[in-house]
């Protein structure tokens, strides 16, 4: 499957929130994901990979880290200037910590392939294609 041109020229707003919904960098159609946190290997529309290598999920897990720590840092300094230290403040910060954590993957992902695509790491998909390879990807 050929990889479809770049499109000419998308606003910072637009890119943004394809990147933040998780759709492809290249085509803005396709979806990164096979489910809520399943990524797809390859855009189902242009055929542009998303895993330019097996090491695509540390620069994801570092945003995610980047991203959970600021808002987290603001949250806390927020509670404790409002409210003070609590009894419950540890209780709330780490139930605050795991739901950022599990929301915060997908648009992490999505920024993360956006800056692979946008540097010009990502290529077109290599993956072969038949009924072994839909039916490896459904079942594992």
């Amino acid at each position: 499957m050929p990889v479809v041109d770049r499109p000419k020229r998308l606003g910072l707003p637009t890119v943004l929130r394809s990147a933040l919904v998780g759709h492809c960098p290249n085509c803005v159609l396709g979806s990164l994901f096979r489910g809520f946190l399943r990524p797809r290997r390859c855009c189902d529309v242009c055929g542009i990979t998303f895993e330019a290598d097996s090491s695509t999920w540390l620069g994801t897990a570092f945003l995610m880290y980047l991203l959970a720590s600021v808002l987290l840092i603001g949250e806390g300094v927020g509670l404790a200037l409002l409210f003070g230290f609590f009894p419950g403040f540890t209780a709330v910060m780490g139930v605050s910590a795991v739901m950022l954590i599990l929301f915060s993957y997908r648009s992490a992902r999505g920024l993360w392939v956006w800056c692979l695509w946008k540097v010009g790491y990502l290529g077109e998909c290599r993956e072969a294609s038949g009924p072994r390879v839909e039916a490896a990807e459904k079942h594992g």
